[in-house]
């Protein structure tokens, strides 16, 4: 059997319920004949007012051309019971990656209610399925109900460094630059800076009153060390100096400075550990950095520190990290909306699903009150089947025996009229006869009376008549007064009764 013939004999079963299943299963037949793309189904439909009902449902892709271009839309359409008097219900499913497109026949759920559909709910006659899914295909065509989701920009996508600042050194800038010490930890999220230059003239001596926090100082880097290293991704500011010399000298004593303020600013006092780091250049084998421990901080000297009003300690300020970026107001309101409409519907939702549990509560107590009151009306109801049953086994007895004698009266004929009065004797059987006898004498007398007098009858076979009848009543009153002599009392007195 082919797939169409099975479709076909499924569609002929499920559409039972509907009052025109002929004309529903004509018109889907014909849909899917014209479209091979569709196919039916069955399922729950919840309508606007929150009642359900087992539909019919026609769901698939609707190939329509939108501008020199083929697509398909995915649509649902449902034929309600009262089809064809009332049109059916058309629906455009997006996939995950389309989104509805609202428009003047299209709902934002997705529902279609185009000028087909509004001239059905005014005339049914002359509408079907089949010209509803080619108005639905004229118009998609027209008007696309659904269009690509935009592409969600990926969170994980870094963004640009910024750009490094120049350094306060750049007088220096033209100059051949000396080897590059590493940078702290606290800067190690930043982008890297250019290598700040350096003269190659000797290094001017530290000036007599400043000082640096020792905690920061790590190395000594020599006038004339080999290349060093230095993390990327670090903006310029503070730095610990570490020096790779072949042989590192013992470290000397350091009063209270150490490195010219014009070559590198202080740094920021606090534990440091090593962190990883990336060459700048390719020295042949460079040694491990050798880290020394801080010598003991001296006393500071209020007179004698720089002031901010200095040039290098001016520029390390202004070239400090940039502070982040304040969250964007508008983004803070929208979340503060959704947050607020988010929370009203779950507090609506709660409220109604406490609502909704209380009076299924309810309906739980009633109906486990009134479970001892069903099973005694049960009881009762099976007792008076029991008596039914009986009755009725009984009733079927006494028909079953009235069909039988009627059945054999049936068998046996009418019986003569003459014994339908008898007795249980003879005797009575003849004093009965004579009874009957008497009377009927008795009556041929009366009626020859009436003759004479209407002159029907001549007087002398009046007589004659009448004499013979009257000797003949005699006889048989004579015969009777003699059984009724021998005849009990009772018998008797019911032979006078009679």
């Amino acid at each position: 059997m082919s797939s169409e013939s099975l479709t076909l004999k499924w569609l002929r079963q499920n559409i039972q319920p509907y009052a025109h299943s002929d004309r529903v299963f004509a018109d889907v037949e014909t849909v899917l004949r014209r479209n091979p793309t569709l196919r039916p189904k069955t399922d729950i439909y919840t309508f606007d007012d929150g009642r359900t009902q087992l539909l019919l449902c026609l769901h698939g892709l609707l190939p329509i051309t939108y501008r020199q271009s083929s697509y398909h839309i995915p649509v649902a359409i449902w034929v309600t019971r009262e089809y064809p008097r009332a049109p059916p219900l058309a629906y455009v499913v997006p996939t995950s990656d389309m989104l509805v497109r609202p428009g003047k026949y299209m709902d934002v759920s997705g529902k279609a209610n185009i000028e087909y559909l509004q001239h059905w709910e005014r005339k049914s006659e002359g509408c079907d399925l089949a010209s509803l899914v080619e108005a639905m295909q004229s118009y998609f065509s027209t008007e696309p109900p659904v269009y690509a989701k935009p592409k969600q920009p990926s969170l994980s996508q870094a963004q640009p460094p910024p750009q490094a600042q120049p350094s306060p050194s750049s007088a220096y800038a033209s100059r051949p630059p000396p080897p590059i010490p590493p940078l702290p930890i606290q800067a190690a999220s930043a982008t890297p800076s250019p290598p700040i230059a350096q003269s190659s003239r000797p290094t001017l001596p530290p000036k007599p009153t400043a000082s640096i926090p020792t905690t920061a100082l790590m190395g000594i880097i020599p006038p004339q060390s080999p290349p060093s290293w230095h993390l990327p991704g670090s903006v310029p500011g503070p730095a610990h100096r570490y020096s790779h010399p072949p042989n590192p000298p013992p470290i000397p004593s350091l009063p209270s400075a150490a490195i010219p303020t014009s070559t590198a600013p202080t740094a920021s006092p606090g534990p440091i550990s090593p962190p990883p780091f990336y060459p700048y250049a390719h020295p042949p084998a460079p040694p491990a950095p050798q880290l020394l421990s801080p010598a003991p901080a001296p006393p500071p000297n209020f007179l004698d520190e720089e002031s901010l009003d200095d040039p290098p300690v001016r520029a390390a300020v202004a070239f400090a990290a940039a502070p982040p970026r304040p969250p964007n107001p508008e983004l803070l309101s929208l979340h503060a909306r959704v947050h607020a409409k988010v929370t009203s519907e779950l507090a609506s939702l709660a409220q109604a699903m406490a609502l909704d549990a209380k009076r299924l509560r309810a309906h739980q107590t009633d109906l486990l009150a009134g479970e001892p009151a069903v099973r005694d009306e049960m009881a009762r109801l099976e007792a008076v089947r029991d008596v039914c049953r009986g009755v009725a086994g009984r009733l079927r007895g006494t028909v079953e025996l009235a069909e039988k004698n009627v059945a054999e009266l049936k068998r046996k004929g009418d019986p003569p009229v003459d014994e339908l009065v008898c007795s249980t004797s003879i005797v009575h059987n003849q004093l009965i006869d004579l009874i009957a006898e008497d009377n009927a004498i008795e009556d041929t007398v009366y009626h020859l009376h009436r003759a004479l007098n209407a002159g029907r009858m001549d007087l002398d076979r009046f007589l004659r008549t009448t004499r013979v009848l009257a000797e003949e009543q005699f006889m048989k009153r004579a015969l009777i007064e003699k059984i009724q002599a021998a005849l009990p009392m009772g018998a008797q007195l019911a032979a006078g009764w009679a």
